[in-house]
């Protein structure tokens, strides 16, 4: 009824129908709604009636001429059984992707079967591997943060008597430091304990032991941990390293660059730059955003922190790569399906006088699973902000390739 109503086929709101209220509706996160609407603007399009368009860049998917159903179907016997990832707009990267994946389920339930006994009179038992790794753990935990050895820059103090935007900020990540060191420290002396029989194996050491065999973070841990698909081994160094940074920050002032990947709430440190910004310049804080300025260098490259705004680095990019030659977003190579992304400088600016339009509006997540919860603060514990990355193609075109900038890898 719709079509016959009126004098052209409406291609444009056609797409907004079937992508934002016949599937849109279906979902809960605007980011999937956009992925919808750029993968149907393949189908929904004038061209489609051209018999030379092709829905991929593969020759086999296109729209076949006028014909009969037999002749529909005879097209259709030709379509091959395993689709090409090009076909959803991916890149072939992607089967790298879902291989590793299906690897790693599998390997999962291979550990869930698995025996937990010695195998044999001179192999180690369980409990020594696990009391071993527990006493390394221990040995190299990190000690707490002590806000009495800070830097006079750390928590500096506004001309009105209050405490800047980015120490407030610095105070409340300090302190969800400390609280997952306080927690490790005390369950590895438990679980410890627990193993040679000084105290009862509760349910929660039990868990942490099987956990520590498996060689994951036990799940005690990650309730006080930030969001991290990382296995044990690479979990603590990554931990470490964090806190080397913040030790840094306390010690000696706010860096030239801000690894924003190490924060508990990475949207705090933006919000809490974009106060700092506003408060200094007697603006309202609604009225600005970020101007996304991709530097030629990576961390090693920073000299000099940035007159206004903040410099951030450790970002990694997903389905695309970051051209340094031409300075915009270009597609993958072959077999490298995430690159690590150079320093951003994100710039204050008036809301109203910021043109994103020829830009590519990059989602960033803290893991590589596109998905989270939202949280009381109204944030989701995944997505962060959206990056304007410069780009030749158009947007839809990143879109559909997935591409998306990370906190972190899983290794």
């Amino acid at each position: 009824m719709y079509l016959e109503e009126q004098p052209e086929v409406p291609y444009q709101a056609l797409n907004y129908i079937v992508a934002r209220v016949c599937y849109g509706g279906r979902v809960t996160d605007d980011k999937d709604v956009v992925c919808i609407s750029a993968m149907l603007k393949k189908y929904f399009t004038a061209e489609i009636m051209n018999d030379n368009y092709k829905l991929s860049k593969l020759e086999t998917y296109y729209a076949p001429p006028e014909g009969t159903f037999t002749d529909m179907l005879g097209y259709i016997s030709t379509l091959p059984l395993d689709e090409d990832p090009e076909v959803f707009g991916l890149h072939p990267n992607a089967n790298i992707a879902f291989e590793v994946k299906t690897v790693n389920e599998f390997m999962d339930t291979i550990l869930i079967i698995q025996p937990r006994a010695s195998g044999g009179a001179a192999a180690r038992s369980p409990e020594e591997i696990v009391t071993d790794m527990a006493k390394d753990f221990t040995d190299l935990l990190p000690k707490q943060l002590d806000t009495t050895k800070c830097h006079a820059d750390t928590f500096a103090f506004t001309e009105k008597g209050a405490m800047n935007s980015l120490g407030v900020f610095f105070g409340q990540e300090l302190e969800r430091f400390n609280d997952l060191l306080r927690v490790m420290g005390k369950s590895l002396d438990q679980l410890i304990k627990a193993i040679s029989g000084t105290v009862v194996m509760s349910m929660d050491l039990e868990l942490m032991f099987n956990k520590f065999i498996d060689a994951k973070v036990p799940d005690n841990w990650v309730k006080f941990a930030y969001p991290c698909l990382k296995p044990l081994a690479s979990w603590f160094k990554d931990l470490q390293k964090r806190v080397e940074f913040m030790t840094d920050w306390l010690q000696n002032g706010p860096p030239k660059s801000f690894w924003v990947p190490a924060f508990f709430f990475p949207q705090g440190f933006m919000t809490a730059s974009a106060q700092m910004y506003a408060r200094h310049t007697n603006q309202a804080i609604d009225t600005l955003a970020f101007k996304t300025n991709v530097q030629p260098f990576l961390l090693e490259g920073v000299t000099e922190a940035p007159e206004t705004g903040m410099q951030c680095h450790g970002f990694f990019i997903q389905g695309a790569r970051w051209d340094d030659r031409k300075m915009c977003v270009e597609d993958s190579h072959i077999g490298v399906p995430i690159c690590p992304f150079p320093v951003i400088w994100l710039e204050p600016v008036l809301d109203v006088t910021l043109d994103t339009s020829k830009n590519f509006h990059c989602p960033m997540y803290k893991t590589s699973i596109r998905q989270g919860e939202l949280s009381t603060t109204g944030h989701s514990t995944n997505f962060v902000m959206f990056m304007h990355l410069p780009t030749e193609k158009h947007s839809d075109f990143w879109t559909r390739r997935g591409a998306a900038l990370l906190c972190m890898t899983d290794d």
